[in-house]
């Protein structure tokens, strides 16, 4: 007879791994205050310069029109982004109505508070960007496990997109508490259950978002696109609520954006719809900007926002590391290696940059979309390579995850000292700025041969002061009539030396002129057919006005600095496959040559 086999007492079946947490010391949150921490080092630096770094014009305009609606009052602005300088100001002044509104009235009451001064903004936008952190590590912890949410956290604070400009104040802390919100009453995140106020929550973020900025009327399309697929995938009948709560709130947000700033160009709805036409299709380039332009432009800024080697890993990530973790899909790890919820981190950039495409070529930052999802996939990029070579040995998984993680480190610091290493301004033009506004009295103007005025769209875009003069010369600037120009040729016109010293006698009697500011290299724009002429005969105006005005005694003569040009003028290709080839720092603004004439001084034969 057959002995009988011992029967083994049957296994249940293991329940499946649950991702890593690190709740038991709260060490997530311990390492999420870390990488605030880093963040904060990160931004911090030169937070007291003068404008003069990238995009200094951008960050000097904001930084202007807070500081009028707080020098001024609201009973001047109105509530509107308003170009003024000088105490009193202009009597009808020049309305920045591109934008909503709110976002320069909330700058305004910080700068109010915190004094008026370039730091000020610099500050909020630190905290602003902290807070977007700490939103999206928790939205990733109820989507992904704790690694893959500090790694995506630890990325996001090192991407020199972030690192420069942060996340454009109160839209990605507003956004991302919409995104919490909303995946909250989906039920997509795990371990997290539906509160009452998460729809009102939702509602007023989606309104203020869009009241803050344009874009974030992209995250509220993102969010209502994907919930109506959601429930297509999912075959069942949509919440009401939430579904009117996507519609009505960024339309209703959307409207009153519209109609405030129509009503503050006399109901010019027209002007609005041109403006969006115009950044929708050729943006500053005109004709130029076609999709192979646009593409070129994209590739060139993605290599500098987020480094060449996160780019790669992104790329792995969400093609062949998707397809692997496809694959892998039923075998249970304590760790993250697809992608959860793409398509809602993506589309806000996807709509972002093509809708708006015009706007991408001269703006670094209009990818800043793109943050969320890269940071995510560079995130699993590093926990899918460890998936595939821990099968060889654990240790080889993790020392080659650990020289990923540093490699992708390295490339975005060398990315933020790039960043941080550019002077779009040129220092010697703002030193010039101070020292004019220390001489001249704020109720008293400038004279000037160089109008330091943009006007880049005559009659959709108002007319200004390149926003770094006005912060720095907070004083109007008068330039002669353009009767005194006499074109010669198709490029050059000359200066009618009598009409000009006529002119400039004229004014000086008034007493309300200390300084006049001659360049050395003058150029004429006619105002009725914007044509630019070059004006031959400088050096003689200069020669005759010196008969009659004295140099100022401290900075009579201040020396010009050409632009320094970097890779992309003379190699483009190359720049794009190494960004920071060339030159690391450059003046992307030449400076001309400039004289200070002291009006109010003695004539240089009495002295």
């Amino acid at each position: 007879m057959k002995r009988a086999r011992k029967q083994q007492p049957i296994q249940p079946p293991l329940p499946p791994m649950q991702p890593v947490r690190l709740e038991k010391f709260h060490l997530f949150w311990i390492l999420a205050i870390g990488l605030s921490i880093l963040l904060t080092a990160i931004m911090v630096r030169d937070i007291t310069k003068p404008f003069v770094e990238m995009h200094s014009w951008g960050h000097a305009h904001d930084a202007w029109v807070a500081r009028s609606h707080v020098k001024y009052g609201l009973g001047y602005t109105k509530g509107f982004d308003t170009f003024a300088v000088g105490n009193p100001p202009a009597a009808n002044p020049t309305r920045y109505l591109d934008h909503p509104v709110l976002f320069t009235l909330i700058n305004a009451a910080v700068m109010y508070a915190l004094g008026i001064n370039e730091w000020s903004m610099r500050a909020v936008n630190i905290i602003c960007t902290i807070i977007a952190l700490l939103l999206f590590l928790k939205i990733l912890r109820h989507l992904f496990d704790d690694a893959t949410s500090l790694l995506a956290g630890l990325f996001f604070c090192l991407f020199p997109l972030i690192a420069f400009y942060g996340v454009n104040m109160w839209l990605y802390p507003l956004a991302l508490l919409a995104y919490w919100c909303y995946l909250s009453l989906i039920g997509a995140l795990k371990d997290s259950a539906v509160k009452k106020w998460h729809k009102p929550v939702l509602a007023i973020a989606i309104f203020l978002a869009i009241q803050m900025t344009w874009e974030g009327f992209f995250f509220a399309m993102a969010m209502g696109i994907h919930y109506v697929c959601h429930c297509i995938h999912k075959r069942k009948r949509p919440d009401g609520s939430l579904l009117l709560i996507l519609a009505i709130a960024p339309f209703a947000s959307l409207a009153l954006d519209f109609i405030v700033l129509a009503a503050g160009q006399n109901w010019d709805f027209k002007r609005l719809f041109e403006l969006a036409r115009i950044r929708s299709s050729s943006g500053e380039l005109g004709n130029a900007l076609t999709w192979t332009v646009w593409f070129a432009r994209f590739v060139e800024h993605a290599f500098t926002n987020f480094s060449l080697p996160v780019i790669i890993v992104v790329i792995f990530s969400l093609t062949i590391g998707q397809l692997y973790a496809a694959i892998r899909k039923n075998i249970p790890r304590p760790y993250s290696i697809k992608f959860s919820q793409f398509w809602l981190f993506f589309m806000p950039a996807f709509f972002q940059l093509t809708l708006l495409k015009g706007t991408l070529y001269p703006h670094q930052y209009w990818e800043r979309p793109m943050v969320l999802f890269m940071a995510i996939a560079a995130a699993l990029a590093v926990m899918i390579l460890f998936d595939i070579v821990k099968k060889l040995k654990l240790e080889v998984a993790v020392i080659a995850s650990a020289t990923l993680i540093i490699l992708l480190c390295a490339g975005c610091v060398y990315g933020i000292n790039y960043y941080y290493g550019i002077r779009w301004q040129n220092p010697k033009r703002i030193e010039m700025f101070k020292y004019l506004n220390s001489k001249i009295p704020e109720d008293e103007s400038l004279l000037s041969l160089d109008s330091f005025t943009i006007d880049q769209f005559p009659g959709v875009k108002a007319a200004s002061y390149r926003p770094e003069t006005a912060w720095y010369l907070d004083r109007e600037i008068v330039c002669p009539p353009g009767s005194i120009y006499q074109v010669t040729s198709q490029d050059n016109a000359i200066i009618n030396i009598p009409k000009f010293m006529a002119d400039t006698e004229q004014k000086v009697k008034t007493g309300k002129y200390t300084v006049y500011l001659i360049p050395v290299v003058c150029d004429y724009t006619d105002k009725a057919t914007g044509q630019r002429y070059s004006v031959t005969n400088i050096q003689q105006v200069i020669n005759e006005f010196a008969k009659k005005y004295k140099f100022d005694s401290e900075y009579g003569y201040i020396e010009g600095i050409s632009r320094k040009v970097p890779w992309t003028d003379f190699a483009p290709w190359i720049y794009r496959l190494n960004p920071y080839a060339g030159q690391e720092t450059f003046y992307q603004q030449a400076m001309l040559p400039y004289l200070v004439f002291d009006l109010k001084g003695n004539p240089p034969n009495k002295q």
